[in-house]
Order: structure tokens, then sequence, then C-alpha cells
């Protein structure tokens, strides 16, 4: 570990060893984050308080030194916001009204590490520096996910490979070797011309954030440069989130082929990709069979995840949580959203969806099933085809009905009404169906359900209505 000094007259003052960044906004007392080993902690100094006078002053001397200096930059300057690097320092100021006070945020590393230091096993580093070449780093803020692409540059830089960095603002700190990109300076054609022509062994980009820098990974991607990104994702497979809508689905595969989730500055997952036709797990058909990518936890041959087209959704299929049971198939969880808000579209009345295997059951009511399938079946065929499954139409009257009873009591004005069935009904969830309307709900612990409302009170009374396990409906 190498611990980083900083070397500004103007900053170096207000941090000591273990800051990690200084939070001033005008008229608050001073703030700042400290790492101790493992974690962040935020301390305020109440004797401290950022004056307007003091604040301005203190811009003042921080462009002051950025013009005296090479390692100064304006990385971002418009009306209201500035960004400025100056040596490790990172320094956000934003001027009212865009913020309601002037505030400036300075960060800086408070420590650089190589790949030695992350105790890494022999085949998996061999793995991070010879046959990986298309690396996605992921994490939280302040995880460390910088702090590992800089160890990932320095090892290119001793193995002899041309690396060069994409960055806005350039904060990540490289030998001289290492040539340093910047948007604030160039567009986003630009740095690709560059790099297209200038041909480096070793690309990285820190951070993918727009649909942009989306697009220039997409491209430097596929031109076979070797490329790492930085990515913020909460979870280790949360980083897909993030690519779709930007990126086709089936393209991620061939951008992407090893996934480094960071955790607290060091590695707590390694994925890798790859890209199959098949049947999803959890579906029983071979007519639904499609490309599908699936991840595998570094150095096993079993996928953790299965990612794959259901209609216009996207479905992320974590099978350790997959239940294969027919009434709980893989379709069944994910795809029915899809399916139902195209029925949402379409039906102006109420229905119910039941899945089995790999077909749906719509349950309508008796007077809509000739509307449904002449008005709308040209609808629900095009919904088939392009699910791959079948769909059938049938009447509110052929659900599977729960054979329980309910005591019903209303207050005296016929806004409230309290069912109560059978303890062992308790937590259960159920749709009560009340003449040919729904009302979906859940029976609470003390096997009561409370209806307000002198329509829904009226409604129940004067009609009958039958409970419907929803636990069997999807």
């Amino acid at each position: 570990m190498q611990k980083i000094t900083g070397n500004s007259n103007v900053l170096d003052k207000y941090f000591s060893e273990w800051v990690m960044s200084l939070h001033l906004k005008e008229n608050v007392p001073f703030a700042t984050k400290e790492w101790n080993p493992w974690s962040v902690q935020v301390q305020v100094d109440k004797d401290k308080i950022a004056t307007k006078e003091f604040l301005y002053g203190l811009v003042d001397d921080i462009f002051a030194e950025v013009e005296g200096r090479d390692d100064g930059f304006l990385e971002i300057d418009r009306k209201l916001l500035k960004i400025v690097q100056l040596g490790p320092y990172r320094i956000v100021i934003v001027f009212p009204p865009l913020a309601d006070w002037l505030e400036l945020t300075i960060v800086r590393p408070v420590f650089k590490l190589s790949l030695d230091d992350y105790d890494l096993d022999p085949t998996l580093r061999h793995y991070l520096e010879n046959e990986a070449k298309w690396i996605l780093i992921s994490g939280s803020p302040w995880s460390g996910k910088t702090t590992f692409a800089q160890a990932i540059i320095e090892q290119h830089k001793d193995n002899k490979h041309i690396t060069k960095t994409i960055e806005s603002p350039r904060d990540l700190l490289v030998s001289d070797e290492i040539v340093q990109y910047s948007f604030s300076y160039g567009s986003h054609e630009d740095i690709r011309d560059i790099l297209l022509l200038s041909r480096p062994d070793f690309c990285v980009f820190d951070e993918v954030r727009n649909v942009d820098d989306f697009l220039l990974f997409k491209d430097l991607r596929l031109t076979w440069i070797g490329l790492l990104g930085v990515i913020h994702a909460t979870r280790a497979i949360d980083w897909i989130q993030r690519f779709l809508g930007h990126v086709e689905l089936w393209i991620i595969p061939q951008m992407i082929d090893t996934i480094v989730y960071i955790e607290k500055w060091s590695i707590a997952e390694v994925l890798n990709l790859s890209l199959v036709v098949k049947v999803p797990h959890g579906m029983e058909s071979s007519d639904l069979a499609r490309p599908v990518i699936q991840v595998f936890a570094f150095g096993s041959q079993e996928a953790v995840y299965e990612i794959y087209s259901f209609g216009e959704q996207i479905v992320v299929m974590p099978l350790e949580d997959v239940h294969t049971t027919k009434a709980q198939s893989g379709m069944a969880r994910h795809a029915l959203w899809s399916i139902k808000k195209e029925l949402y579209w379409m039906f102006d009345f109420d229905f119910l969806l039941w899945s089995r295997w790999n077909s749906l059951t719509l349950y309508v009511p008796t007077k809509m099933k000739s509307r449904v399938i002449w008005s709308w079946g040209a609808n629900i065929q095009s919904l088939e085809k392009s699910l791959g499954m079948s769909i059938s139409v049938r009447l509110f009257s052929d659900l599977p009905l729960l054979g329980v009873q309910a005591d019903q009591e209303i207050n005296a004005k016929w806004t409230r009404m309290v069912l109560t069935f059978p303890q062992e009904m308790a937590g259960r969830d159920v749709a009560l169906l009340v003449g040919e309307e729904i009302l979906k709900t859940r029976i609470d612990n003390r096997a009561t359900i409370n209806v307000s409302g002198k329509g829904k009170v009226n409604s129940i009374s004067r009609k009958w209505f039958v409970v419907i396990d929803m636990s069997d409906l999807q």
C-alpha cells in the first residue's frame, strides 16, 4: 500500500493522513470523511464555520494555484459549476442558485494499491493479467473501484502494454507513461478517433455514465482494444441494468467477458459471461428456446444467473431462487408482468391470470368473453406469438375457488365491513370475486379483511362473493 500525500499549498493543511474528503457549505461547520480500516466515518468540526468570505477566498486561491501548475486542470467550466483537478485533489465548486449556498467538495485518495496488495488467488491473478481483455469493474461509491482500476493499469504498464485512460475528470493516479484523456476538452468522437488511430493495447474507461459513454464503450470494445470500464452498481449483477436500453442485450457478452465487483476495497465477486441458445431455466417447452446470457461465478461451470428477453421485458433470473414447480415456473414469476401490462392497456374491466406450465389462462366476466375473443382476438394472438406461449380465455365462474365462508360485520353507516375467516386462513393472499368485480387483498394475522367504502360494502353485502387463493394466480 502506497499512501497518497497532497502537494497543494492551498489544500494540504485541511487534510490529515486519513482524510478522504472535505465538505464545505456556506455558514455550515467543516465536515470531513475519514478512512478507517474498511470503513468511512464523517467528522464535523463545530468550531470551524465556512463563512462566505472564507469560501470565496478559498476558490480564488485554488484557481490561482491551478494556473501555476502543470498538473492543475479546470475540467468542467460552467456558469454555476466548476470541477477542478489539482494534483491528487478533485474539487467540485457549486454556486447558487444551482446550490442553495456556495458549496465546495474536495476529494483525494488516501492510498494506492497494486495487485500484490489484493492477495489474489494465483489463477484469478493470471486470468486478470493475461486472459480477461474486456473487464467491467462495478461497486458502490467509495467501495474502491477506481483504486482497483489503478492497480490493473499499473500492472499492464509493468507488462509493457501501451495503456491509456478516459476520465472526466482526470483523477486516476497513474504513472507518467500513461496518457489520460478527458471529455472536458474533447468530444466522444474525438476520443474515439484518437484511440482507434493510436491503437493502444489497453484502455481504461473511468466511469461509464451516460448514453454517449455506453456507445463509445461498445465501439471501442468491438474494435478489439483491451478495455476496462468502471461503473456504479450496488450488487454484482446490477451492472446489467445500467447497460439495458443503451446497448443491445445480445451484444453485451461480446463487450464484456468479466465483471469484478468491489466491496470495501477488496474483490467480493468475479463473474463471467457467455451467450447460448437454450430454453431458459424453469421453462419446459423447446418452443421457448431463445438466446440466453449465462452468468457464471469465476471458476465455476454452473450458471448463477440467466438473462434473456421475454416479450418486451428483460428477465434477470437468479437461478438459486428459481422454483421449478408447475405453478411457479420461471415464466410465471418473471414474464406475467409484461403480459398484464399489455392486457391492462387493452381491457377496461377486471380480469385474472393463472399460469400453468407454458400456457396462461385469462379469466374474464361472462358478458366480456365474446368481446375478448372477437374484438381483441388478434391482439391476443399477437401477444401469444411474441411470447411463445398460448393464452386461453375462460370465465370467472371457472376459477379455482377456496371453499371457505366468512362472517360479515358492518357498521351502522355502511362504510366499513369486517370479514372474519377461519384462523388457518390468516396471512394468505386472496381475491374476492364480487359479482364480476375483483377485489385483491390479504387476510391479516387475525384472519380478517377490513373493507372500507360504502360502494364496496354494499356490493359485498348484496351480491354473492367467493374467495380465490392468489397463491395459485401469478
